[in-house]
């Protein structure tokens, strides 16, 4: 009879907010984004169907290897669970770390009080063999990154010609951008969600429902900021943006038909990355472009390009069944479902 072997795996610990910070910084230069934080799992155990799982480092010989947030979901009749923009690993791993670091997380999340996680979805700068390409797109592989440490004429310089006169013109349609700080969930709800459902549907895309901005900025108040940009008093152009770590990121966004007459969202993200810059943000990152993976985001590509030429890789997100029979199962059920829809 073979003796099945249990593959080895990290050690792994749950931390405290204050010593993930002290873990965060010990990561350095390798920057732990916002949705590896602590304040990301808070945020999410106050939307509905989603369980903060916790934030955790995970150790080899007592040497950092990495560090992750996890997010359980509950929807539509399946439990899985969300590392996203993670783990966060110390140093950049070869394929037998991956596959050490899945082994790990199956481990660890694949018992679970009031939940049966059929997969766990991670973003990994390299595949190995446990990985598999999602059967839905929800991230992106390249995204556009402005460098805010540099100059504000040195920035400007660095737009396309297009980008900068879409500024200059919003200048003499005298387009006002501000910062939302009083009774932000109300004004919210009142003036910038019904233009996101404007260019959901004039875009072609799907959007959140309204709880899910409201929530984020009610539960990041300090990590989250909401930007309008006004036009004869009325709002045409809307920005959520959070910052974390020295990064600011260009979360949520909408604008209205209108924006287009005026160039009011030109002005929008140009006046957020002076302001990013002022607030010591090293980067302002416009969150995702359409890579080889990521054809739909086409539309968006053209307007983020125009602010910033640098364009980089984004480590691809990848699916870790931990059932995998039902994991197969629901893979085809979903595509099946896709195809009828056609």
């Amino acid at each position: 009879m073979e003796l099945m072997l249990k593959p080895e795996i990290f050690t792994f610990r749950e931390l405290t907010q204050p010593e993930f910070l002290k873990y965060q910084t010990a990561l350095l230069p390798v920057l732990v984004p916002l949705e590896q934080s602590p304040l990301w799992g808070q945020f999410n155990d106050n939307v509905a169907g989603r369980q903060n799982l916790g934030s955790f480092k995970y150790e080899e010989n007592k040497k950092l290897v990495a560090l992750a947030t996890a997010i359980l979901y509950h929807e539509r009749g399946r439990d899985w669970i969300w590392i996203k923009h993670g783990p966060v690993f110390a140093t950049v791993p070869n394929t037998e770390i991956i596959k050490k670091m899945c082994a790990t997380l199956k481990a660890q999340f694949q018992t679970l009080e009031n939940a049966n996680p059929i997969f766990i979805r991670v973003s990994m700068p390299g595949k190995a063999a446990p990985l598999i390409l999602p059967f839905e797109h929800t991230m992106y592989d390249e995204t556009v990154v402005a460098e805010l440490e540099k100059t504000e004429d040195e920035l400007f310089a660095g737009m396309s010609q297009s980008g900068r006169q879409g500024v200059r013109k919003a200048v003499k349609c005298d387009v006002e951008v501000k910062e939302i700080t009083d009774e932000r969930i109300e004004y919210f709800s009142e003036q910038c969600y019904p233009i996101l459902k404007e260019t959901g549907t004039r875009d072609g895309f799907g959007i959140h429902p309204l709880s899910i901005y409201t929530t984020m900025l009610q539960n990041l108040p300090e990590a989250s900021h909401l930007y309008v940009a006004l036009y004869e008093g009325a709002v045409e152009a809307w920005a959520i943006v959070t910052e974390y770590n020295t990064v600011a990121m260009y979360y949520y966004g909408g604008s209205s038909a209108k924006a287009r007459e005026t160039f009011a969202a030109y002005a929008l993200h140009w006046e957020i990355m002076k302001i990013m810059k002022e607030r010591g943000n090293k980067t302002y990152d416009f969150m995702g472009i359409a890579g080889k993976h990521f054809p739909a985001l086409k539309n968006v590509t053209q307007f983020k390009i125009k602010f910033s030429k640098n364009i980089i890789p984004v480590p691809l997100t990848y699916d870790l069944p931990i059932q995998p029979l039902k994991y197969r199962a629901l893979s085809v059920a979903i595509k099946i479902k896709r195809k009828l829809k056609r």
